[in-house]
């Protein structure tokens, strides 16, 4: 149990820098335990305009922070019995049978399958399709556009099918590459459930939880979008609105397609910093939660190997998500030894606009920020705030 006469404002002067050093117009940070909240706080505006504040109620893109559902879910199903970690990827998507893989300026056959457990953990070689050598990510995007343009929108399942057709970035299983594994693993939910990646989430983690403010953002009613943050920059001096260009996957190869049938697996939730607390809270009660205890250690533990984890390390730099203490479980960040601030078994994960969260078991404690800002500013702020965090919690005061 935390001490509830620590002086955990000491937070709260964190964020009101974060914003004067105009890393963010304003943002959220709750932290709390299995047992409830002991610091809630809310600082700045959710856009340029200082009469907009951030609220209890304001509503963020979680980008990534949407991988911890879709890695959820399917633990779900795999606690029924519904599939096998390493079962090959193309007993559901047929599509990535013959997968191939772009090395040495040459496209050649892949000599092993993607497995699920490789979605789960990063190592299938999918990429997000930023250096592309092979031409064939931009093909996908340009059929995309053209059935959208034509009224034959794609859906969640299709789009995974399409991006079987772009070669992998390096054999399966041999590295670890930040990508679109997840948006292909809520494809494989959709398919082993017989439900739209939507509709599970409602039905499985945020109805239940009553994370009545958390939905895929294509589906975002006028109540929501009216409480939606704005992406802020900072420039001479002051914030500024941005906008966010239509597209289901928040990278710039798929800007302007906009199709209501494809949920993003890795990157399409919106809610709030209240909603996503509530989900962290339940991670610290497995015997009465969403996942069992067992699973919900396997989801957790380090899963790279020495090569693999040589990729996670390195050339990434950002000490939100990396670090030697650092390495990856199953869709979240794992810290696999004690640190000067951490605890040994800590997990979490970020999003591209400035979210952050982690899970720290051992300390029976949770921690969820959120702004939304581009950049997203991580490695100028998170570091400071977490460090204050475990300052107070080691020292009680």
């Amino acid at each position: 149990m935390v001490a509830a006469d620590f002086n955990w404002e000491r937070l709260a002067e964190k964020q009101k820098e974060i914003v004067a050093k105009g890393f963010s117009s304003g943002n959220a940070l709750i932290c709390g335990s299995s047992e409830g909240i002991f610091f809630e706080n809310y600082e700045g505006t959710k856009s340029a305009d200082p009469k907009d504040p951030v609220t209890r109620d304001t509503v963020f893109h979680l980008y990534s922070m949407t991988k911890l559902l879709t890695v959820v879910s399917a633990i779900q199903l795999f606690e029924k019995g519904l599939f096998d970690f390493d079962a090959p990827l193309y007993k559901f998507i047929p599509e990535f049978k013959n997968a191939a893989v772009y090395e040495d300026a040459k496209v050649r056959p892949a000599k092993r399958d993607i497995t699920l457990r490789m979605l789960l953990s990063m190592t299938s070689g999918l990429s997000y399709f930023l250096s592309d050598g092979s031409g064939e990510a931009e093909k996908l995007a340009g059929r995309w556009r053209l059935d959208i343009a034509n009224g034959r929108p794609w859906n969640t399942v299709k789009f995974a099918g399409e991006i079987a057709k772009v070669p992998l970035s390096f054999e399966p299983g041999t590295g670890y590459l930040y990508g679109l594994s997840h948006d292909v693993l809520g494809a494989v939910i959709e398919i082993i459930s017989g439900m739209t990646l939507d509709k599970y989430f409602e039905e499985h983690i945020t109805k239940p939880l009553g994370m009545k403010d958390t939905c895929f953002f294509q589906k975002m009613p006028d109540e929501l979008k009216r409480r939606l943050a704005s992406n802020t920059a900072f420039s001479n001096g002051r914030y500024e609105n941005i906008p966010l260009p239509p597209r289901p996957v928040p990278i710039p190869l798929f800007e302007g397609t906009e199709d209501p049938g494809v949920f993003s697996g890795g990157s399409g939730l919106v809610g709030t910093a209240m909603d996503y607390a509530l989900l962290l809270s339940e991670m610290l009660k497995p015997e009465k939660g969403i996942l069992k205890p067992e699973t919900l250690a396997m989801m957790t533990e380090p899963a790279l190997d020495g090569a693999q984890r040589a990729c996670y390390n390195d050339p990434c730099g950002d000490p939100s998500i990396s670090g030697p203490e650092h390495t990856f479980g199953l869709g979240v960040r794992v810290q696999d030894r004690e640190a000067a601030t951490g605890s040994a078994g800590e997990w979490g994960w970020s999003g591209a606009l400035g979210t952050w969260f982690f899970v720290s078991p051992k300390d029976g404690i949770y921690f969820v920020y959120m702004h939304q800002h581009s950049p997203a500013m991580h490695d100028a702020f998170i570091a400071g705030l977490r460090n204050e965090f475990y300052d107070i919690l080691r020292k009680g005061r």
